[in-house]
């Protein structure tokens, strides 16, 4: 295995998601990190050049993210213009809620700092996790989120696990546009449609940024939680470009335009994660991705990793 030092990481291409907004396409997740690993994590990948970050008031993690981009900032010279910071609050809330909610977001990544922004605040799902929701109340947080983008606490807003039918109550109400629909996707779901991809062609058709969580299909049951990882199909493209099977599986999507937010608390790992730009998968190579079938599209978790209903059955 290769040294940190001996890794060849190129700049990681941005894409325009809103008005002078642009999303690196590889960022640090940080789903079912507790905040000191999450803080570890975080650390090692902006030591490494990572600036997109990835974290949830509903993770409970925001507190050891935000003194993780701390340190960056005081300890390894890093702007916060050069940052890239998504959080994302719990859906189902009403007007009063997704204030507070946006509030202690913001207040947890950067305390006591009056002049304090996220660059990407999403709502996490259509609905609360059990699935209690519906059209008025996507609506009313949808306006409070626009508010809180306004207000220059959030330099775009966007939405997380929405299907079409979702995405169409919020077009209803909205003066801003939903930047992005970060959904899970990855080698086994196929090509654009159906409820598994959550409408990309759909989103895309209506300029929303389609993002991966779960791009290695982290929460997939075994033995279909290590398919992307060193499965046949992957490991064999991989030992063509001297790269891994986790890395031909992320340049699968970051070679279509998807931005992807694969986690590790492993330093070697995040390196490997970031260098997806160096090197190209052929078009046979994308084609045989592409038609993969396994692993399927895993349980929708919810943020402590409890599968909830299936995004597209939320009403």
């Amino acid at each position: 295995m290769l040294a940190l030092s001996h890794l060849c990481l190129a700049a990681v291409p941005t894409i325009p998601i809103a008005p002078d907004v642009h999303m690196p396409l590889v960022g640090i997740g940080t789903w079912l990190y507790n905040s000191t690993v999450a803080q570890g994590a975080v650390s090692t990948a902006l030591s490494l050049g990572y600036r997109h970050i990835d974290t949830a008031l509903g993770y409970d993690n925001q507190v050891g993210v935000g003194k993780a981009i701390a340190a960056g900032i005081s300890g390894l010279g890093i702007q916060r213009s050069d940052l890239f910071v998504v959080s994302k609050i719990p859906g189902g809330l009403s007007s009063a809620d997704t204030a507070s909610n946006l509030s202690l977001a913001l207040e947890q990544l950067f305390p006591k700092d009056p002049s304090a922004y996220v660059d990407l605040m999403l709502v996490h799902f259509p609905a609360t996790w059990s699935g209690v929701g519906g059209k008025a109340l996507r609506q009313a947080e949808w306006v409070g989120l626009e508010a809180f983008a306004k207000a220059g606490k959030a330099k775009a807003i966007g939405i997380s696990h929405y299907c079409k039918k979702h995405l169409d109550d919020v077009m209803e109400v909205a003066t801003i546009k939903p930047a992005v629909n970060q959904v899970q996707y990855h080698v086994g779901m196929g090509t654009a449609g159906g409820n598994a991809t959550d409408d990309l062609e759909y989103m895309r058709a209506k300029g929303v940024t389609f993002e991966s969580f779960s791009p290695l299909c982290g929460p997939c049951d075994p033995p279909d939680n290590h398919e992307l990882l060193n499965g046949s199909l992957v490991t064999s493209i991989g030992a063509k470009h001297n790269k891994s099977g986790a890395q031909v599986s992320l340049k699968w999507q970051v070679q279509q335009g998807i931005p992807v937010i694969p986690k590790s608390s492993n330093p070697m790992h995040i390196a490997e994660n970031l260098d997806l730009f160096s090197w190209t998968l052929s078009d046979e190579e994308m084609k045989a991705l592409t038609a993969a079938t396994k692993p399927p599209v895993a349980g929708e978790p919810g943020p402590a990793g409890a599968p909830v209903s299936g995004d597209c059955d939320v009403e």
